[in-house]
Parts: C-alpha cells; structure tokens; sequence
C-alpha cells in the first residue's frame, strides 16, 4: 500500500478478485499483479529495500454476445439459463425495473433478448455490460433500451427515441412481502372502525426491514406524529414529496434539513403509531396533492441532450436491428450465446 498512488487500490479489494503473487527462491515477496480492469492492471515490483507500483496495459478482445430466454419462473431462473452471470442479471432488473413491476407484471411465457459485451484477456474471460435490451411482455408489452454514452462521459440506457428508462423516483422504497393496504379515499380504518382517506399505500414487510428515499430530496419532517408514528418526510425538489410512517427507528444521524440520495436507508420497518402490523405506509404527494404512489407516473430523467440524438440513432439502429431478429447487416458482428435447456 505505500509503493506509490497506484497501490491505492488494494485498499478496496472486493470479493472474486484475483490477485497473483510471485516469490523468490528463498520465499520473500518479489511482486504483486491485480487485474482491475479488463484494459488495465496494477504491478507492483520489488525495488531495493521497498516497492515501486504501476498500472500497465492489458491485451484484449472485445465481442458482443447476443442470448434469449423465456421466463417460466422467475427473470432470475431465465436470466441463469441464458448464460448470464450475477452482475449482468442485476443489471437487466435495474434496467427493465424503471419500466416493468417485476414481481408482478411479469408471466411465465414473456421472454427477453440481450446483448452484451464480452472481453477476453491474456488471463481470464470478462462479462462486460449490458449493451441492449428488449422485454417482450404480455401485460407490460415490448420495451427496449439501448446504453448510450454522451458528452458527460456518464452511460445510461435511453428507448429507441432517446427517452432515458431511468426515473427520477424509486416504485417502491422498500423491499415487501404484499400490498396490505391499497389507496383508497374511502376506506374503513382498521382500529378506528371508521371510513377515512387512506392517502399512501401499506407495504408488508418484516420488522426492521430497511427504507429507502425514493428519490433525492432534503428531510423536511423526523418526528412522531400521532398515528402516523414515527415519520419521515422528504421533499424532492417544489413539486414532489413523499412520507414514511410507521417506522422502528431513523437511520442513524438522520435530521430535518439533510439532504437525502435516491436509495439511501432513512429509517427500518415498524409498527408505530396506529398499526396492525409491520409495515411502511407510504405517499406520494404532486403539488400537495396525494397520489396513489402504485400508479403514479413517475418523472423521468433528462432525455438525451438533441445535439446527441443523430449519434445515438447511427449507434443504436444496429444493436435494435440484432435485438429484434434481423439478419446480421455488416455493421455489427454478434455472437449467439446458446440458452441452457
């Protein structure tokens, strides 16, 4: 760690990396070699009494894989059976989670197409990222989306008109087990017995479960407030706030006047105030006004910038031509990754 700047990143292995170590005959470290990129490896040399740490060069191919799969259980089975590994199937849910309830939209029959990138080094096969997409679904229809990188150097994934797939917000901001209790302006209170709005939506699950912000915004109320126990509520910007009730505990540190990140934990599942059970109740509120957060058209981030949209049209015309069947064209060479039966 002290050879120099380069080293540095020993300081934040993660797991399944390789490292390689080199000795001399007499067993004393002569070297270090970390592949921390499919481009680009740390090499760390024995030099006097010390060492001396430098990032080199790797030599690779590149080449995009193209596979398919049909859901019969899960996006997760279907995504295993189509060669895809554990990062590329989180990154096909975040994908298609801006646009598609995966949980419940989602049916046996719908299938997916993907391409990708695939490196091969002198030492090891890499799965690069996602390159396109494209969902074909009874209930949520076809959806594709192609990644793109402009000016900024920041890659996200855009619809064949260059609309990004993300949202501004989070669906859902916490990870439940059923909707307890639908948005509805007239419903009977569970302990009151008496018909009053009920303005959010009830989310089921376990005591102690981590909340998230829906999106990015500052805490503008951490208090307990009556029956809505412990509450949390943000405000994203002048048109947009959402509350959390019900809550265990804050997250530690958590104050009014903080400002938040989309997914940061702000509080844990609870019970508190006028509950049955554990569970987040969660709104959503437009200019004042609550919405039912489940069918709530949520913003979209910016669209690709216009000075951009000619490239990304001459960039993504090929990648949706191979997604959706077409003969190879000349422009692109794909492979075609075998699903498992």
């Amino acid at each position: 760690l002290n050879a120099g700047p380069p080293a540095e990143r020993l300081a934040s292995l993660h797991p399944g990396q390789r490292l390689t170590l080199t000795k001399d005959a007499e067993g004393a470290l002569q070297g270090l070699r970390f592949p921390f990129s499919p481009e680009q490896a740390l090499r760390i040399e024995a030099d006097g009494d010390g060492f001396q740490a430098a990032v080199v060069s790797r030599q690779s191919q590149r080449q995009l894989v193209k596979t398919e799969a049909e859901i019969e259980r899960s996006l997760y089975r279907a995504a295993q059976r189509a060669g895809l590994n554990a990062r590329l199937t989180m990154q096909l849910t975040r994908i298609l989670g801006w646009e598609v309830d995966l949980g419940r939209d989602l049916r046996a029959g719908d299938s997916f197409t993907v391409i990708f990138e695939r490196i091969e080094t002198e030492d090891e096969t890499v799965l690069g990222d996602i390159k396109a997409v494209r969902l074909d679904s009874d209930r949520a229809g076809t959806i594709e989306a192609v990644r793109y990188s402009h000016g900024d150097g920041q890659a996200d994934y855009y619809t064949p008109q260059g609309e990004s797939l993300r949202r501004e917000f989070k669906r859902y901001p916490v990870n439940y087990r059923r909707v307890s209790s639908s948005f509805d302006r007239n419903r009977r209170h569970p302990i009151l017995g008496v018909r009053r709005p009920h303005l959010g939506v009830d989310l089921a699950a376990s005591r102690g479960t981590p909340v998230r912000a829906a999106g990015e915004g500052r805490v503008v109320e951490r208090r307990y407030k009556g029956g809505y126990g412990r509450l949390v509520t943000l405000e994203h910007g002048s048109r947009y706030r959402t509350r959390y009730a019900h809550l265990a505990r804050y997250a530690r540190g958590l104050s009014p006047g903080d400002r938040v990140e989309r997914g940061e934990v702000i509080g844990y599942v609870g019970s508190s105030g006028l509950s049955t059970g554990p569970h987040l109740h969660y709104e959503f509120l437009v200019n004042g006004r609550h919405r039912n957060p489940v069918t709530v058209e949520l913003p979209k981030a910016d669209p690709l910038p216009a000075q951009y949209r000619q490239a990304f049209r001459s960039h993504a015309e090929p990648l949706l031509s191979a997604l959706e069947g077409n003969p190879d064209d000349g422009e692109l060479r794909i492979a075609l990754l075998e699903p498992e039966q």
